[in-house]
C-alpha cells in the first residue's frame, strides 16, 4: 500500500521503494513485537484454556467461563504490556 501511494505522488520502481525500505532494517525492528505478539498469545491461550477447563453447569457455565477468561486476559495481557515494555527498552535500545 505504500509503494502504491508514494507512485501515486512520484513514480518510483517497486525494486527501488523495497531497497530503500529494507536498508536499514534490522533484526531488532522484527523480535520485539515478535516476542509481544508470542508471550500475549499464550497468555490468552492459558487462561482461556483453564476458564474452560474449571467451567460447570451446562451452556450457561460455558458462558461465565468465556466473560472471565476474556476479563483475565485482558487485565494480564495489560500487566504483561507494561512488563515487556520496560524489558524490551532494556534489551534492545
Amino acid at each position: 500500500m505504500g509503494w502504491v501511494a508514494n507512485t501515486l505522488s512520484e513514480p518510483i520502481s517497486l525494486r527501488l521503494f523495497l531497497d530503500t525500505g529494507l536498508r536499514s532494517v534490522t533484526l531488532n525492528d522484527f523480535l520485539p513485537p515478535t516476542i509481544k505478539t508470542a508471550v500475549f498469545g499464550l497468555i490468552i491461550g492459558v487462561i482461556a484454556c483453564f476458564q474452560g477447563m474449571r467451567a460447570t453447569g451446562g451452556t450457561e457455565g460455558v458462558g461465565r467461563a468465556a466473560t472471565n477468561s476474556v476479563v483475565l486476559s485482558s487485565l494480564f495481557i495489560i500487566l504483561a504490556d507494561v512488563l515487556l515494555v520496560r524489558l524490551i527498552l532494556m534489551f534492545f535500545p
